[in-house]
């Protein structure tokens, strides 16, 4: 898929931006180089970082060849925008030879190409866009406030304060500063729960140690819990889970805790994520992480994905928390984006009856580097008895 993405990227601004260009030829020629460069970006993170999911490089080389791929992205998009209004002008022009009964068409096709200046403003913009969008992703993630009513929720619990992370993506551009800067903005918050669904990282136990070290300074009255994300699956989970237990993370694959408070009880659940087997462990199985709970506890259940929500429903959970999705990343790919995942992507959704929320993310895979109008956040959420 990857590579399909990168030739397009490379033919379609090659054609109708480069080849059009009023332009010397070593221009060009120039011009070519940069896209193509570009376009392969992925491909130079998996020879030269050695994985595609977590390619050891340095962060400016990431952040830095980030920028200059959303920007190609960005080129491709105005020069679609272009060739549709130059579409439009010569349709227009065709319509106003027909009713002139001229029959002269010659002259609807503008042959003039694209001037320098216009090239120049094109470029300066994707650029523009592609340094906001890289700085957008590797930014702190906004605080954000909610609230969730839950049927039957014991009052000790009203007003329970639950922060929610997700997708930290802790990685080669996203190291120890930046996690302890985020663990400091958590513990002022004074949570009573600390809850993370999944993809804490990117990269081997070795390689991401002290990345990830700060993690042990989170907390919370009630407890930190976690589940794994399909990128745990993809650099050892058993290595990470050891690691994350270490920090006091109590991380749940199909399995619950019960935490009481005077005579109320809420049930706190968390799946396997579906990658699972495929990284030599149980596939999610929402009945056994259910099993035991106490009847008439209302049931937060973590699952990092949020496509099998109607699913978690029928089980009896009553408040889903997911991620994986990012939110859409940039806007207007939402869509694309919830066609594989349940068609949830982003924010509050009812799933039978039951709450689901899905995260937009705490954090940013380095393979896709960029926000634009869909920020990271730090969610708290605030339970609240329903009909109170």
């Amino acid at each position: 898929m990857f590579r399909t993405v990168a030739i397009l990227l490379v033919l379609y601004p090659l054609a109708r931006f480069v080849l059009p260009l009023r332009a010397s030829w070593p221009v060009k020629a120039a011009l070519s180089a940069f896209i193509v460069a570009a376009a392969f970006k992925q491909q130079f993170f998996t020879r030269f970082g050695g994985h595609f999911f977590s390619p050891e490089l340095p962060k400016p080389l990431i952040e830095g060849y980030t920028v200059v791929f959303a920007a190609l992205a960005a080129l491709v998009l105005l020069t679609l925008c272009r060739d549709l209004w130059l579409t439009a002008r010569c349709a227009a022009r065709a319509v106003s030879a027909l009713r002139s009964d001229s029959g002269n068409f010659y002259g609807i096709f503008d042959g003039s190409g694209l001037s320098p200046r216009a090239a120049a403003a094109m470029l300066t913009l994707s650029v523009a866009v592609g340094v906001y969008g890289v700085y957008e992703a590797q930014r702190q993630p906004r605080v954000v406030e909610r609230e969730a009513a839950l049927a039957g929720l014991p009052p000790e619990f009203d007003g329970c304060r639950i922060v929610l992370l997700s997708d930290m993506h802790i990685s080669a551009s996203r190291r120890a500063p930046w996690t302890e800067e985020l663990v400091r903005r958590v513990d002022a918050l004074s949570p009573d729960l600390i809850l993370i669904t999944g993809d804490f990282i990117d990269g081997a136990v070795n390689a991401r140690r002290a990345d990830v070290e700060p993690l042990a300074g989170l907390r919370a009255k009630e407890g930190v819990f976690g589940v794994f994300g399909n990128h745990e699956y993809y650099f050892g989970w058993r290595e990470w889970g050891a690691k994350f237990e270490e920090f006091r993370i109590r991380m749940l694959a199909n399995e619950s805790a019960v935490i009481e408070r005077g005579g109320g009880a809420l049930v706190v659940a968390g799946l396997a994520d579906e990658y699972a087997p495929r990284g030599g462990a149980e596939g999610p199985d929402v009945r056994k992480a259910l099993a035991g709970a106490p009847e008439g506890a209302p049931v937060i259940l973590m699952d990092h994905r949020p496509g099998r929500a109607l699913e978690n429903a029928l089980a009896g959970a009553d408040l889903q928390l997911s991620g994986h999705t990012h939110g859409g990343m940039v806007w207007g790919l939402a869509e694309v984006i919830a066609k594989y995942n349940g068609g949830y992507v982003n924010g509050w959704y009812d799933a039978g009856g039951m709450k689901l929320f899905v995260s937009p993310g705490t954090g940013i895979w380095n393979g896709f580097l960029v926000r634009i109008g869909v920020p990271a956040e730090l969610t708290v959420l605030t339970l609240r008895r329903a009909g109170e």
